[in-house]
């Protein structure tokens, strides 16, 4: 046997000797070399997924100063887990959605099915070409975005069929979850019938469907990047399935009540809230570990008294006037956000109306020393890997960091109270007369968040509940902690789901990007029949022209 050097695996011909002669380069290349072979082809590609949205006007060097530059700085950011994008401000202008022409959008839908049932979730895709939405009599309905034509319906089977119900052609109770893919290829539905479908965009075909799950699915969600899916159950669990393969892959315990809400981003780690156990737990799958965060936060008068204390500084700062408070300076850049904030405001009617109107119920709320408690957490959303705001029945809004146990901000009451005209039964005239007048004031009743969606790494989220609007947040810029209301979308009616998708824009150089807003609306919650309100059975699709300002 000779020196093993010398052994030659020959193929017959030149393209075997070539492919044996790149695989020795590769092969005998340094780890430096290596890293600066893959940096360059990074840079190329990026060149050429870019350049081709430029105009013939720009020349190599600007493309490759501005546009490349640009293109790294973000992926650089969006790979730090941390929002660096700034885009909330450019949203401020007043909507009117009655005009004939409505302003302050780019795009105005409202599709309806003719259905009485609620719709009690929505999607749309990357792309923004489709929206999926789900309802209460168990169907799927695939709607085009621009004409709002509907496009396909995978009905809902009926649960008291006599023949055995056929799982292959869908839901056969209420629909509690949808998400879409990242590449857009596919479509997961969950309900209360313990199951989760797929479909395909592309074929509108039924694909497969898991039952591993014991309980109703309350939240499905896709990481961004690839086609893994994210499943939480009102049976406690988190299950992680493979949409490529078909596959189940791992299941994650820990939550004490049943989890109705998840979300991810790109890296391989979730956030699920869990009810009423009141905790919120950041699952790390690659350390096989979890974070627990309690919440429970109490609205209280001490901290409304403390929030409008805090209004009333940034006033002050906004025009200019002195202020006493010695504690001033170690909070001037929440006081600047804030002031900034109202001034957006002051150029919108609508907005400006609402947080008068907010903090004329504050006010109210503090003068009777009204205390309420988070009982449950409904609602989740990622801001950035880092960062994530929960809404639950106190109608609080908690904003959240990984490194912190308690919320780093709360607004309280985010959305109002309900009217003191309660659905209760009216009482008989002989036993009302009988009741003492301390019995008939009705307890405040807060209106609970109902849905949550972020623009993933920028400065905006929304929020809904049952009050008629849904609502802008814009998270405060640099070392300031919290977030602002900015705007108002008049929307009638439970919104039980939000969905936020940001567009692509034919032109990379060009910083304007556009966002759009799917809602779905009933007259009930998602979860149960505890409540109805006046109104009709739609999904709302609102499509948004912003800048984007990067954060520096």
């Amino acid at each position: 046997i000779g020196d093993i050097e010398n052994l030659e695996h020959t193929y017959g011909d030149e393209m075997g000797s070539e492919a044996s002669s790149e695989d020795d380069d590769e092969f005998l290349e340094t780890a430096a070399d290596k890293r600066l072979r893959l940096a360059k082809e990074y840079i190329s590609k990026v060149q050429e997924a870019t350049a081709g949205g430029a105009d013939e006007d720009y020349d190599a060097a600007q493309i490759d100063r501005d546009l490349i530059a640009d293109r790294l700085m973000t992926d650089v950011h969006e790979r730090s887990g941390k929002w660096s994008r700034r885009i909330a401000s450019s949203l401020a202008q007043p909507m009117d959605l009655k005009a004939s022409a409505p302003v302050g959008l780019v795009g105005y839908r409202v599709l309806r099915s003719g259905g009485r049932q609620p719709f009690t979730c929505v999607a749309v895709t990357p792309d923004g070409r489709f929206v999926y939405s789900g309802s209460k009599d168990g169907s799927l309905i695939k709607w085009e975005r621009e004409t709002g034509r509907k496009l396909a319906t995978f009905r809902g089977q009926k649960k008291k069929q006599p023949a055995p119900i056929n799982h292959a052609l869908g839901h056969c109770d209420h629909i509690l979850a949808v998400a879409i893919s990242s590449d857009g290829k596919y479509v997961a539905t969950g309900g209360r019938d313990r199951r989760i479908h797929v479909w395909s965009v592309i074929r509108d075909e039924h694909l497969g469907v898991f039952h591993q799950h014991k309980d109703a699915v309350t939240g499905l969600v896709f990481r961004r990047g690839i086609n893994q899916l994210y499943s939480c159950s009102a049976d406690r669990m988190v299950k992680l399935w493979n949409i490529d393969e078909m596959g189940y892959m791992d299941t994650l315990f820990g939550h004490q009540d049943g989890a109705v809400a998840i979300d991810v981003l790109q890296r391989e780690q979730a956030v699920t809230a869990g009810g009423r156990d009141r905790t919120l737990r950041l699952w790390k799958i690659t350390e096989d570990s979890q974070l627990v965060f309690r919440a429970g936060a109490a609205t209280d008068q001490r901290k409304l008294a403390k929030m409008l204390k805090e209004d009333e500084k940034a006033s002050h700062h906004e025009s200019g006037q002195p202020t006493d408070d010695r504690s001033a300076s170690s909070s001037l850049p929440a006081t600047i956000a804030i002031a900034k904030a109202k001034v957006l405001r002051e150029t919108n009617p609508q907005a400006k109306a609402d947080a008068e109107e907010y903090k004329d119920l504050a006010r109210r709320l503090a003068r009777d020393d009204t205390e309420l408690h988070e009982q449950c957490i409904d609602v989740v959303a990622m801001i950035d890997e880092e960062t994530f705001v929960t809404g639950g029945d106190s109608g609080a809004l908690s904003l959240w960091n990984t490194n912190k146990k308690k919320p780093t901000f709360i607004h309280h009451v985010a959305h109002g109270v309900h009217p003191d005209t309660n659905n209760s039964p009216a009482l008989d005239p002989e036993d009302a007369n009988a009741l003492d007048a301390s019995t008939n004031t009705d307890p405040v009743r807060p209106r609970w968040i109902t849905a949550l969606a972020s623009v993933p790494f920028t400065d905006l989220f929304f929020s809904a509940s049952s009050d008629g609007v849904v609502r802008m947040w814009q998270m405060r810029p640099g070392k300031a902690t919290g977030f602002d209301l900015i705007n108002v979308i008049p929307v009638a009616g439970y919104v039980n789901g939000l969905s936020v998708c940001e567009l692509s824009p034919a032109d990379a150089l060009s910083p304007k990007r556009e966002i759009v807003l799917a809602a779905a609306i009933g007259q009930e919650p998602r979860l149960g029949r505890w409540e109805k309100v006046k109104a009709r059975s739609v999904v709302k699709v609102f499509q948004f022209s912003a800048k984007i300002q990067m954060s520096r």
